[in-house]
């Protein structure tokens, strides 16, 4: 009896990391990131280091968005970031924020005050007035579902960069 219970926890564990996970296959993207380039599985997406200075002086428009990394979202979300993100001819995306994406395009919010994370995105992105989040599957947080995370957002980059539109399908 023992033996079947164990067989059943073991599969199911297995299952619910049993999930599709396509690879970004599309143009080549190149994306400016704040702070240490995400591991990918990707061989046609660049990571370019950006400082936030670099932000603050709009060092950004050749790519096709931007990585704020989690260890840079506290400085990110200060008044004068929030023009230059509600102005931006390019998506940014910031990456495994406890806050609402709000606390990065409202000036008049710092981190701190802004509302914490119900959605459980694990990327949340922002582009001409609209937010896009993506969540990690089943909520949990490995290799695999982070990777995946990154497959679907460059995917949304790719059709930004040819539409100017956020479309996610």
């Amino acid at each position: 009896m023992y033996f079947f219970i164990v067989i059943l926890i073991l599969f199911g564990c297995r299952q619910e990391m049993n999930f599709h996970s396509p690879l970004y296959t599309g143009s080549e993207l190149k994306i400016g990131v704040v702070g240490k380039a995400p591991d990918v599985r990707e061989t046609n997406v660049s990571f370019i280091p950006l400082s936030l200075e670099d932000i603050l002086q709009k060092k950004f428009g050749q790519f096709d968005g931007v990585l704020i990394m989690k260890e840079h979202l506290k400085e990110a979300a200060e008044k004068p970031y929030a023009d230059i993100y509600l102005q931006s001819s390019v998506p940014f995306v910031f990456v495994d924020s406890q806050k609402v994406y709000l606390a990065f395009v409202d000036g008049n919010l710092s981190y701190e005050h802004a509302h914490d994370m119900k959605s459980g995105d694990y990327l949340v992105g922002f582009y001409k007035d609209t937010y896009v989040g993506f969540g990690l599957y089943n909520n949990i947080k490995n290799e695999k579902t982070i990777q995946d995370c990154y497959s679907r957002l460059f995917t949304v980059l790719e059709r930004i960069k040819y539409t100017g539109k956020v479309e996610i399908r």
